[in-house]
């Protein structure tokens, strides 16, 4: 049995960055960093812990304020230099917010199957933390700096926002909008197409009041139009995680 939260101390949360930073090191937040992120928000951050309490899993997203989602794009500014008052306060809605994925990680010591597994649960994890938000659409951006999130990244359909060329990192960003109902859409496909050992979703992070606003009758058009891409991207990622690992 495994368990998918926010951490929920900070030793728990220490372990989950370790993993973090054997990974992605210099290339993500800092760690003294991190740590005064996890005091104010630590609903940034996800574990997913395995029952001797080791990190199995580890995820981290960034609500930026539209300074810092447009200076991070343009590479004046990188994921190591984030601070706690370039995000969006706790409270404000994510409808038409830009997210920022830091790091997706999961732990090599598992099987492909337990590890398509944590993979899979760390996306609807965070598909259910978004819906949360009120969220309607909101943009999502990422810097693959491996090639396992390159794949991912072309798969989740994803379009380069800036080449690494002209970013101080050296690394590219990506991006896509992202909907309320491709969501819901592509957390049923990768359900689809997942089959492994149970993962606990511990859903402890603040919730928005409020629910994402209903779309008019006159963009009923574009609104269907939207939806076919939702569709279509939906079942991309399915198939990504599923190709995973």
């Amino acid at each position: 049995m495994f368990v998918s939260c926010v951490p929920r101390n900070s030793a728990e949360f220490s372990l989950a960055l370790n993993l973090e930073q054997s990974v992605f090191g210099h290339l993500s937040v800092p760690p003294e960093m991190a740590h005064v992120f996890f005091r104010s928000r630590p609903e940034i951050y996800q574990a997913i812990v395995a029952e001797d309490g080791a990190a199995a899993a580890f995820s981290s997203a960034f609500p930026l304020k539209p300074r810092w989602a447009r200076a991070l794009i343009a590479g004046d500014i990188s994921e190591p230099e984030l601070e706690p008052h370039m995000l969006l306060g706790r409270n404000e809605s994510l409808d038409g917010a830009t997210l920022y994925i830091g790091s997706v990680v999961v732990a090599d010591r598992f099987d492909p199957v337990t590890r398509l597994m944590l993979l899979a649960s760390v996306f609807t994890w965070r598909a259910e933390q978004i819906k949360a938000g009120s969220a309607r659409r909101l943009s999502v951006i990422m810097t693959p700096v491996t090639r396992e999130g390159e794949r991912m990244a072309r798969h989740g359909g994803v379009k380069l926002l800036n080449d690494g060329a002209n970013r101080k990192d050296g690394y590219p960003v990506c991006g896509r909008e992202v909907s309320h109902a491709f969501l819901i859409r592509a957390a049923a496909a990768i359900a689809r197409v997942i089959n492994g050992p149970v993962v606990e979703m511990l859903y402890n992070f603040p919730r928005t009041a409020g629910r994402p606003p209903r779309r008019k009758v006159a963009h009923a058009s574009i609104g269907a139009h939207r939806a076919q891409k939702d569709v279509t991207a939906a079942r991309k990622l399915g198939k990504a995680v599923a190709v995973s690992t």
